[in-house]
């Protein structure tokens, strides 16, 4: 399959008009009212989750950490986190801005993939926490201040911690598709 045919496979479900306007002809799904949370609750907490972890894995390049300078199996894990969580909060404002109801287009686009890159985020924030205290017990704190020591290991802890969060309340609430088609 060619990447022209992906393209037009990814945006089959929109139509161009005699007019020139791009129109969305594909489903609509709506936030299900039984949920646990609110949708105001729901959408403030994946763009409160999506931006700390962000502003939380920025942080952590800021301190100068044992390992966090020269030690490559420190670092490397360091800068995928940050990729990752850049490219969570980037599609948690897509999720924010897709509002209620959603177009089936967005939520495959946008609310699926949060959840993965949530989960590798996650991922890499335990990978991380293992190579640096492996490198701490290698080669002890370096000159380093204990601020940079222990708030380096807590921040990446948390950002692991947060997306976890953000993982269990995209999973535990539910979107429906409505027959209603929003008008826009």
């Amino acid at each position: 399959m060619a990447f022209g045919d992906r393209k037009k496979k990814k945006y089959a479900e929109f139509v161009e008009t005699v007019s020139g306007e791009i129109v969305y002809t594909g489903k609509h799904l709506v936030y299900d009212v039984n949920n646990p949370l609110p949708y105001i609750r729901y959408r403030t907490c994946i763009a409160m989750v999506c931006t700390g972890s962000a502003i939380l894995a920025a942080a952590a390049g800021l301190y100068r950490a044992p390992g966090t300078d020269r030690t490559l199996y420190v670092v490397l894990p360091y800068v995928f986190l940050l990729g990752f969580t850049l490219l969570m909060c980037y599609r948690g404002g897509k999720v924010v801005k897709a509002g209620n109801p959603m177009k089936a287009f967005d939520y495959r686009n946008s609310l699926q993939p949060l959840l993965h890159w949530a989960y590798t985020s996650v991922v890499f924030a335990a990978i991380l926490l293992i190579c640096y205290f492996i490198h701490l017990a290698k080669h002890g704190t370096q000159g380093c201040s204990m601020a940079a020591v222990v708030a380096f290991p807590l921040m990446a802890a948390l950002i692991a911690a947060s997306d976890l969060w953000l993982a269990y309340i995209l999973r535990k609430n539910e979107w429906r598709e409505t027959e209603i088609k929003p008008e826009e």
